[in-house]
């Protein structure tokens, strides 16, 4: 039995729309950050690992690519780039020696902060008009689906 179908037993599409519709807003919005970003030769999966390390520094690699959604191969590849360009260092951790941590260098701190005054004539507009209070809602519900669906995944 269906669990996504209305009581008269026809198919019940809001699911697949609304996953559609965010689909289709993060294709936007990627597309535009990184027509943003090409100013500073980064993209948009290296701005966001800059991102993440500036709010959670010394991440290992496989912990950027859960939290970026890369593959841990694609992480190895954005990190290394990163390192060439003196974005991040790269040390073993405290924890565990055969593991690496990323940090942001001096000039990582930097770039991004010349990303985040590119990006904001973008995030103004992205904002569409929205309230903050309206902005804050709609992140909240963003977040509640990815903390479900790790959820869900992690229990499949």
């Amino acid at each position: 039995m269906l669990t996504n179908q209305p009581d008269d037993g026809a198919p019940d599409h809001r699911i697949g729309r609304l996953g559609l519709a965010i689909r289709r807003a993060e294709h936007a919005v990627s597309g535009s950050l990184g027509t943003a970003l090409r100013e500073l030769d980064l993209t948009v999966t290296q701005y966001g690992t800059l991102l993440v390390l500036a709010q959670s520094p010394g991440l290992s690699g496989a912990q950027l690519a859960r939290v970026c959604q890369v593959t841990p191969q694609s992480m190895a590849s954005v990190l290394a780039r990163l390192v060439e360009r003196g974005l991040i260092a790269r040390s073993p951790s405290p924890v565990h020696q055969k593991v690496l941590v990323a940090r942001l260098s001096r000039t990582g701190w930097s770039v991004l902060r010349k990303a985040d005054r590119l990006l904001q004539p973008t995030q103004r507009h992205l904002s569409g008009g929205l309230a903050e209070q309206d902005q804050a809602t709609l992140l909240g519900y963003l977040e509640r689906i990815v903390d479900r669906l790790g959820t869900d995944q992690a229990t499949a």
